[in-house]
């Protein structure tokens, strides 16, 4: 019977104990790697500013993905390894060449990705460019990590299958390219995190493989040395370390205050924007000043959001934060719109890939429900423009204000059916309807379009001169009433007919009769019927000591 092995001797222990037993002939030819890796040549060369420039595209277009193929590409991992050997045994040559390919190389990595940096590629920074250049202590034990997988890889040939995920995991590349991009940009503190990251990212490898070599047998007790010997090779690595935890310690101290930061400033916008229609919380970036935060909120919305609720927020983040903040909000305008009208609150795709909508709340549903009936009738209504709807919840009832564009003054009744029409699909009869109208003009080269087919019609030579010479007569007719004015008239011939709109500005309105005439004197002189339409506009008649005449143009006769 084959004995089952006890829990407290899981595989993953049996192959680490396994790491003392490496075979003379492994042991070769994994120094034999190491010391051919730790060599430089052009191939070398090329092949890293090849994994660099692809890194660098990579930080720009914030492609994780291309990330991923520039680490595997990166030979920076193996003069790590060198550099290790190389000062356990006191090989000075080894040691040269291995600090020669990884500091030289990436020294040309900084160089090749500060002229891309240059090149017209850069936009803001990307949230990967970002990240190189925030490290922390996590950074330092996910390559110390690294570096114990990178060594165990390289000794073991049934684990060395693995190294290019190691490779990835390193990430030895992005903070170099990170580098050259930042001072390509003059982001001098930028650059000297992504320093920290990758210095950090080869002093964890080098001290976990120095140790790993160690314990494998790849360093002879002669070849150490004394223990003096050893610390004094081993000391400026030594100090470094010490060094750079120190650093990334207080940079994560920093990153646990900021972090603490971000979810206050997320619950204070996101409160807020909740009682806004449409509106939704996209990203959320700060800096710290010398007197306190600036903060910038990207929101998606269908219109920018008031300064006043910009003020209200700030001080909202001022009491919970406990100092000095500057809001700017960024609005993204945008609008969600299904086949029925728009939704106010954003769908969004589950984790089992289908739309979803968040719940919605009563008066959100209202806004929503008004807005659609209101999409349904602007459809069939050419002239009309919808522009949006607000909600008011007096004491006594709801109230929804429907805004829209138009030349025309709705009617109470057409104001009756939709409220009509809205309390049935929202089963809310006490809801009340306000339609708040912006009156527009449309104008041509012509003028005022009173007839849409006067203005852009096809026509001919011809008949241009008939429509001229229908609306000149009409409107020499009107203009003999006594201070009666037509700045604009319209004139379409159809079905053997002159259709006329005129718009006549005088003191008081013209008369049926007054129409009428003008129609009878108008088909005589163009020998077809006139049907005679009025607008007239009181408001644009002006009047001064010497007599009446049109808004904003010269008075030429006193008597008229």
């Amino acid at each position: 019977m084959i004995e089952k092995q006890t829990s407290w001797q899981p595989q993953w222990w049996s192959a680490i104990t396994e790491i003392g037993s490496v075979s003379d002939e492994r042991r070769a030819v994994v120094l034999h790697d190491i010391s051919e890796g730790s060599k430089t040549s052009p191939v070398y060369y090329a092949l890293l500013g090849i994994s660099e420039l692809i890194a660098g595209f990579a930080l720009i277009i914030n492609s994780d993905a291309t990330l991923i193929g520039a680490n595997i590409v990166a030979p920076l991992m193996t003069p790590i390894f060198g550099i290790s050997l190389g000062l356990m045994r006191g090989d000075i040559h080894l040691l040269g060449r291995a600090l020669l390919a990884e500091f030289g190389g990436a020294a040309l990595g900084v160089g090749l990705c500060f002229l891309l940096g240059l090149m017209p590629f850069m936009g803001e920074p990307s949230v990967a460019l970002l990240a190189q250049t925030k490290p922390t202590l996590i950074d330092l034990f996910v390559a110390a990590l690294a570096g114990f997988a990178g060594v165990l890889a390289m000794i073991d040939e049934r684990v060395s299958p693995a190294l290019p995920g190691v490779a990835i995991a390193t990430a030895l590349n992005p903070p170099i390219a990170a580098m050259g991009l930042c001072l390509a940009s003059g982001a001098y503190q930028g650059a000297w995190g992504a320093f920290l990251l990758f210095f950090a990212n080869v002093l964890a490898i080098l001290m976990v493989g120095a140790a790993l070599f160690f314990v494998a047998g790849f360093v002879t007790r002669e070849e150490i040395g004394s223990l003096k010997s050893l610390l004094h090779r081993f000391s400026a690595a030594i100090i470094g370390l010490i060094l750079v935890t120190a650093l990334l310690s207080s940079y994560l101290i920093g990153l646990v205050r900021n972090l603490r930061i971000q979810t206050n400033i997320n619950a204070v916008l996101d409160e807020a924007l909740a009682k806004e229609p449409n509106t939704a919380l996209v990203k959320v970036e700060f800096s710290h000043r010398n007197d306190g935060i600036d903060v910038i909120a990207t929101v998606e919305t269908p219109r920018v959001v008031e300064p006043t609720s910009v003020k209200k927020m700030e001080e909202e983040l001022r009491q919970r934060l406990g100092e000095s903040v500057r809001l700017f909000m960024r609005c993204s305008v945008t609008k969600d719109v299904s086949a029925t009208g728009s939704t106010n609150i954003r769908p969004y795709l589950n984790l089992d890939g289908k739309v979803t909508e968040a719940q919605m709340s009563p008066s959100m549903r209202m806004l929503q429900q008004a807005e659609q009936v209101a999409r349904e009738i602007a459809s069939t209504r050419p002239a009309l423009q919808f522009l949006g709807t607000e909600l008011v919840e007096l004491a006594s009832r709801p109230v929804v204000i429907v805004a829209i564009q138009s030349p025309h003054e709705p009617m109470a009744g057409e104001v009756a059916k939709f409220e009509k029409l809205l309390q049935e699909r929202l089963d809310e009869p006490n809801l009340r309807v306000v339609v708040r109208r912006t009156s527009t003009t449309d104008l041509s080269s012509k003028g005022p379009i009173l007839l849409g087919e006067a203005h852009l019609g096809a026509t001919t030579p011809e008949s241009e001169l008939q429509q001229a010479q229908a609306e000149a007569t009409v409107r020499a007719g009107i203009e003999a009433i006594p201070h009666s004015f037509a700045p604009a008239v319209d004139a379409v011939f159809y079905e053997g007919a002159w259709t006329v709109r005129a718009e006549v500005v005088g003191p008081r309105v013209m008369t049926p009769e007054e129409v009428r005439a003008i129609e009878q004197r108008s088909a005589k002189t163009l020998a077809a019927p006139v049907f005679l339409t009025v607008w007239p506009h009181a408001e644009k008649l002006q009047v001064t000591g010497s007599g009446y005449g049109v808004l904003g143009e010269k008075l030429t006769d006193s008597n008229h």
